[in-house]
């Protein structure tokens, strides 16, 4: 039996479901490329809403004023159209008999601390969810604790771990719904011929923009997102090998960063597996300096890495009072490759994960590793002809977030690759060049 629907309810029929079973899930996600009409139909699903009782929903994205630009003005031209009756401001959407609220937040990372007014929230819907992150989905989801709340989230997926897309893929609450401009019967003619153009010209690029599926990794990507999710279910042979581990230490450099502590662990005589991770927001230095202690006393590494640079200095000279084997990593000093391709530390180190990768020779258990991983791009220097990995800067600018997951990892890498002093039998990796270093390192060389 057909059912009619009101005509704000003109929306693709793949979408529908979202409506149909808004009291049987309480995560949907609704994901694919331009010209699927996401956006455009859970707003107007909201709007349908709103107008027979009251709720309160919140609409975000990582950056405020870009719902003001964009979701609020479909609310207004939707509203417009079909005569709904909402009073309408640039900070909230009021429906006038049924006393809805729908108001505006941004989720930027650094901010996402403030969650108030989230708590009494019926519907939180996050459009443009591809930019969200771990930790603010750890901080946003259990504040949505309403009876019968619901969280919507519509994205175009950029990379393949993407955050919010593996958190709802996992859990039987989610309904997830892929879709694409052919699947919508309103998409306009002109954004069909647009979507053909993109194809003939370019197949990846169509791919990511229209398919909606995740950004083909172009030859500036430090390393394949086939290799890191080879390096995440990787097996090994149960072989006999030294006892060796390291622990590594990325320190918080400014608001949005998370100290993150790693524990490396050789689990094979040419496999290390990064087995555990500690992460915690305070800057305080005595607090830190005493979560590394208590750290290191727990898991008796051989050695201890850690960044040295900025406000980590001070630590790591501190620790380096306090405990044995502690090596200062600074990202900016002079790479130690024979080959002399990577313009500082940190490139080197990087390079030396993709190594360590591309050989089978690391075991990752960290998604927010992982995820960090596929986004890192190299930029090669024209003048020096040698390469450099994205700052933190860059990285935060495109991704919203510091890569202090994949930083630890480096700097754990880069250990057990140019500091065999601490390791009886340095990790076998051809491209390593441990065997070829002297081993008389000073702290801050």
């Amino acid at each position: 039996m057909k059912i009619k629907l009101p005509k704000i309810l003109d929306i693709p029929p793949k979408l529908l479901p979202i409506l149909f079973n808004l009291n049987n899930f309480s995560l949907f996600l609704a994901e694919g490329g331009r010209g699927s009409g996401k956006t455009h139909s859970i707003g107007r699903i909201i709007l349908y809403i709103a107008e027979r009782r009251k709720v309160i929903v919140c609409v975000g994205r990582v950056i405020k004023d870009s719902v003001k630009d964009s979701v609020l003005a479909l609310f207004k031209n939707l509203i417009t159209e079909y005569n709904l009756d909402f009073d309408v401001s640039d900070k909230r959407i009021i429906h006038r008999k049924t006393g809805s609220v729908i108001f505006f937040k941004g989720f930027r990372e650094q901010e996402i601390v403030n969650v108030k007014g989230l708590e009494g929230v019926d519907i939180l819907w996050i459009d443009e969810a591809e930019t969200v992150t771990e930790r603010a989905l750890d901080v946003i989801v259990p504040t949505i604790r309403k009876e019968n709340s619901i969280i919507i989230f519509t994205m175009n997926r950029y990379v393949k771990n993407d955050a919010v897309y593996q958190y709802c893929v996992s859990r039987r609450n989610c309904l997830h719904i892929h879709i694409n401009y052919y699947e919508n019967p309103y998409c306009p003619q002109k954004l069909i011929d647009e979507a053909e153009e993109c194809k003939r010209k370019n197949l990846a690029k169509y791919n990511h923009i229209w398919l909606g599926n995740p950004k083909e990794q172009g030859q500036n990507h430090l390393v394949s997102s086939a290799k890191i999710e080879q390096a995440l279910t990787l097996k090994y042979n149960n072989e006999s090998h030294p006892n060796h581990s390291i622990m590594a230490v990325d320190l918080a450099a400014s608001g949005g960063d998370l100290t993150v502590a790693k524990r490396l662990v050789q689990v094979a005589y040419s496999v290390w597996e990064d087995v555990e991770t500690i992460t915690w927001t305070e800057k305080d230095t005595d607090i830190t300096k005493g979560k590394i202690m208590n750290l290191y006393a727990k898991w008796k590494p051989n050695c201890l890495i850690g960044d040295a640079d900025g406000l980590g200095y001070s630590i790591m000279c501190s620790l380096k009072n306090s405990l044995e084997n502690v090596i200062a990593f600074r990202g900016a000093m002079a790479a130690k490759r024979i080959s002399d391709m990577s313009g500082n530390a940190r490139c080197d180190g990087y390079l030396c994960v993709a190594d360590m990768l591309d050989e089978g020779f690391l075991k990752l258990n960290c998604q927010q590793t992982a995820r960090q991983l596929e986004y890192m791009k190299l930029n090669w220097n024209p003048k020096t002809g040698k390469i450099y990995i994205w700052s933190k800067d860059e990285i935060r600018k495109e991704h919203n977030e510091s890569p202090d997951y994949s930083d630890t990892l480096m700097m754990g890498i880069y250990g057990i690759n140019y500091y065999p002093q601490y390791f009886v039998n340095p990790v076998n990796n051809k491209n390593s060049q441990a065997y070829q270093m002297n081993t008389d390192f000073e702290l801050y060389d």
